[in-house]
């Protein structure tokens, strides 16, 4: 699970990112607003996780994580000064 995290008078906000879901907005704070790339980043990120858990030597696998780990630092080099990609547990993101 990846959260998108603002520092928002001196404090860290965190917003979960939803996988294949409804464009994430964040009313307020820096942006960004209805960033289709972080949703995208994430998915990608648990098709790679679900690959890998699921065939986990497999070509396939060490391919689709390299893509899938160039493409989310992509998206964090282009977030606005301030805003940080953050991936989770899931066990975190519950706690």
């Amino acid at each position: 699970m990846f959260e998108v995290c603002f520092r928002i008078g001196g404090h860290v906000h965190c917003f979960p990112i939803p996988v294949l879901g409804p464009p994430v907005v964040i009313p307020h704070g820096p942006g960004p607003v209805n960033y289709p790339e972080l949703e995208l980043a994430a998915t990608v990120m648990q098709m790679a996780e679900a690959v890998q858990h699921a065939v986990p030597e497999s070509e396939l696998t060490k391919q689709l994580t390299e893509v899938a780990g160039r493409f989310v630092d992509q998206v964090r080099a282009g977030l606005p000064d301030g805003v940080e990609l953050r991936q989770v547990s899931a066990a975190a993101a519950q706690g």
